[in-house]
């Protein structure tokens, strides 16, 4: 099992950051800041809900044996 993890600058509005994790290349968190209103669990933050299962498919994951291997992308400069 390989995690990706990154924190990027939205293109679009360089203020706002957005945060992904991917598990062997399938985009599975997502989450990104925006207007102090939005920013919830259930809104914006609302893929931090999933943290549980994920945390279950890794654990299977180990119980089958397979490597955990974990990789931060990091934002490139320009």
């Amino acid at each position: 099992m390989k995690i990706t993890y990154s924190l990027t600058t939205n293109p679009y509005e360089d203020w706002r950051q957005i945060y992904t994790v991917s598990i062997d290349g399938k985009e599975v968190v997502d989450c990104s800041d925006g207007e102090p209103e939005d920013n919830t669990l259930y809104r914006n933050f609302n893929d931090v809900l999933k943290i549980p299962d994920l945390m279950k498919l890794a654990f299977e994951a180990g119980k089958r044996g397979e490597e955990l291997e974990i990789e931060e992308v990091k934002e490139k400069e320009e």
